[in-house]
This record gives structure tokens, sequence and C-alpha cells, in this order.
């Protein structure tokens, strides 16, 4: 219960500023924003089959022209295979998550960014020109002359060229589970890499994150509460499920039973689905891509009862690098 009461009509201004570039929308989400994505289930679960399922989905964003997929994991199966001979120039594995690794991946991320824009400048100075020769500045003659845009070749691969926005990169991180980069937050590399998603991977690098684990609670806490899309596979244990409703509860209408029943469903059928649950522009939370779930509000004490006895019967964890993260 709350009560409002009115004040001065102060007027504010709208600093909502529109980006310079025109983002693609997805087709798994409806929604323009970059992917910040965990997805987490139990081992043969399907994690790595979903992510790939999803780029091979939006690949005509992800996967064409200058977009490319950097998959970061210590082990390739036939999937990532058929991606990397598939799709050579747009989709590169990685077999180690390392600092030196992720540097010289967003050096290459950045290097496209940064060639992205000088050929749109000249493309621009190119029209420009077209329009009105005498028009241009000498610095602008200048710099069109030292990329050679005077021949007739510029003029076919300008149709090529998306105008739109700079090159869109996606990084996928697998079987990476205990390194300092995803999961200790507080040491070196994990406060570089969280400053790289928090900050940077808007702005310059354009990039997409995929996180893949067993263990949802082992990945640093900035990145949960952060992400905006969550693909949950059934687990057995109740108190990570509890974990994931408490993060996420109002899009479960604060339902925790409906939330376990579902789960529950689908580890009985058995049919490698996943709960994806999207918080951005737009929410949502589905069976797969095609099925919606709405849930039925219920009053907290049903909740609360709910909790403590899951807490009751909840096992601990064997995994001694998830004892020592829970307790930080």
């Amino acid at each position: 219960m709350y009560h409002k009461r009115k004040l001065k009509n102060i007027k504010t201004k709208d600093l909502n500023f529109k980006s310079p570039y025109e983002w693609p929308t997805y087709q798994t989400t409806g929604d323009n924003s970059f992917f910040l994505s965990l997805i987490s289930g139990v081992r043969n679960a399907g994690k790595s089959t979903l992510v790939l399922n999803i780029i091979e989905t939006e690949k005509e964003h992800l996967l064409k022209g200058d977009s490319k997929v950097y998959f970061l994991s210590p082990t390739k199966d036939a999937k990532v295979d058929y991606f990397i001979e598939k799709y050579s120039d747009n989709f590169e594995y990685i077999d180690e998550l390392t600092k030196e690794n992720v540097e010289e991946v967003l050096q290459k991320i950045k290097g496209r960014v940064e060639e992205w824009k000088s050929q749109k400048e000249a493309y621009d100075i190119l029209d420009k020109y077209l329009k009105n020769p005498k028009s241009l500045t000498m610095d602008e003659i200048g710099f069109l002359e030292e990329f050679a845009y005077f021949t007739n070749d510029i003029k076919l691969e300008k149709g090529k060229f998306n105008f739109k926005h700079p090159p869109i990169s996606t990084i996928v991180i697998d079987d990476s589970v205990g390194n300092d980069l995803i999961c200790e937050q507080r040491s070196r590399n994990g406060k570089w890499f969280q400053k790289f998603v928090l900050r940077h991977r808007h702005h310059p690098y354009h990039c997409n994150i995929f996180i893949l684990s067993q263990h949802i609670k082992s990945i640093a806490k900035y990145f949960r509460t952060n992400s905006n899309l969550v693909c949950l596979f059934p687990f057995r244990d109740r108190s990570v499920l509890k974990s994931v409703f408490d993060e996420y509860s109002v899009l479960f209408n604060g339902n925790l039973q409906a939330f376990l029943d579902l789960m529950d469903e689908l580890r009985e059928r058995n049919l490698h689905e996943s709960l994806n649950i999207y918080y951005d522009t737009i929410q949502f939370v589905r069976i797969g891509w095609n099925t919606e779930v709405i849930f039925e509000k219920v009053e907290d004490t049903k909740n609360d009862n709910l909790r403590k006895k899951i807490d009751k019967h909840s096992t601990p964890s064997t995994d001694t690098k998830e004892k020592c993260l829970e307790k930080k």
C-alpha cells in the first residue's frame, strides 16, 4: 500500500539523445539492444547449441559483412567446427580465455570499427564532391586523394558498404568456469573485464557478449544482474533456481511456486528446452522463443514460506570455488 501526493509541476528536459546509428532489430528478442547474455544449465543441456542457434538466426547481423563472432573455449566440438568452416570470414575460434587473448580480440574489433569510420567519412566526402565539387575544403580533397576515392572502384565498393552502423562483434565464452576474468570480479583481471563489460562494450566496441556456464552462481554477480538475456536450462538444485527468481522476480509476477513448477515441467519433458528471460526495452519470459509464459501474482507470505522450505532442504554445493564467491 502506498499514497501519492501532487507537488509543483517541474518541467525537466528529455536527455535521451538518439543514437547516431541505426542498429538492427533481432528476430529472437524483437529488440535492437546488444546481447549481454548468460546461458546456464547442467552438462549436455544444450547451452552451446542454443547460443549457436541464436547466432545462426541472427546471421544477417552477426555473420555477414564486417560483423564477426569470437568463440573462446578450451573445448571445440563438431558444431563449432561447422561454423568455422561455413563462416570462415566471420567466425573465429580461440582455444583459451585469457586476458591476453581478450585484449587481442578487442584490438581486432577496435581496428575494424576504426576502418569503418574512415570509410564512412570518405564516402560522405565523396557524396559531397559528387553533388558540388567546389564545396570541398583542401583537407577533404587531400583525404579523398589519400584513399584514392576518385576511382570507379570506390563507387562499386560503396554499394556494399553498411552506412547504418559500425561492425557488430560477438564474444562467446564457454567452458571457462573458475576463470578469474568472469568469476572473480575483485581480482585484477576480473576488474579489467568488468570495466569492459559495463563501460565499453557498447562504445567503442559495439559488442554482444554470451557466457555459458554449468554453475550460474559462479559467474560474477555484476554480470548476472546486468544481463538482459538469461537462458536457463532445468536444474535439480532448487536453491539455484531460487537465486535466479530473486534477481528476475518482477518478470515472474512474484510467483516463485509457478516458476519452480515450470522448471520441473521442462526437466521432466527432457526436450533440451530453455527458459529465456529477457529484460531490456521490452521484457518477456518464454520457453524457447515461440512460447510466452505469463505468471499469476501471489501473496508474499506464500513465497516466504516456500523460500524457507527450499533453504531447509537445499544441499550445500560441492563446488569450492562457488562457495568462496558466495562468501564474498
